[in-house]
């Protein structure tokens, strides 16, 4: 019976996440200094805030992946930071078929962006986009 309680609250998660992401494929995701709902989190605070970044108006958001545990020590290390503080996540995104002054080719396909996200502490939910960029 726990069992089957214990899954049936791991399916509802799961449909929960699919449902708040949109269409967004979200990528699999292992890694020795994060965990799956800390990975969740961020993820579904990237998609939120997606929406409304600055720079990428007529912009829509395809996937997101987790770029794996190197790059996160990386830049964990370039900040200063212990890795369970940091998540870099991969993207793709398109472009709509107007020209809103970004930057950005109207009718694009960018997979080559990736998001730089850290906390406070390994306990934080909350995440914060320090970066978003193709470098």
């Amino acid at each position: 019976m726990k069992r089957f309680i214990a899954f049936t609250v791991f399916l509802v998660f799961l449909l929960g996440l699919v449902g708040c992401s949109g269409g967004i494929t979200v990528g699999g995701f292992s890694s020795k200094y994060i965990n799956s709902e800390n990975y969740d989190d961020a993820v579904q605070q990237f998609i939120a805030e997606f929406e409304n970044m600055e720079g990428f108006e007529g912009c829509t958001l395809k996937k997101v992946g987790y770029a794996g545990d190197q790059a996160v020590k990386a830049e964990a290390d370039a900040q200063g930071l212990a890795p369970e503080l940091v998540i870099v996540l991969t993207t793709t995104f398109e472009t709509d078929g107007e020209d809103h002054g970004n930057g950005l080719e109207p009718t694009h396909t960018y997979d080559d962006y990736t998001c730089v996200m850290t906390r406070l502490s390994s306990a934080d939910m909350f995440w914060e986009i320090a970066k978003f960029d193709n470098d």
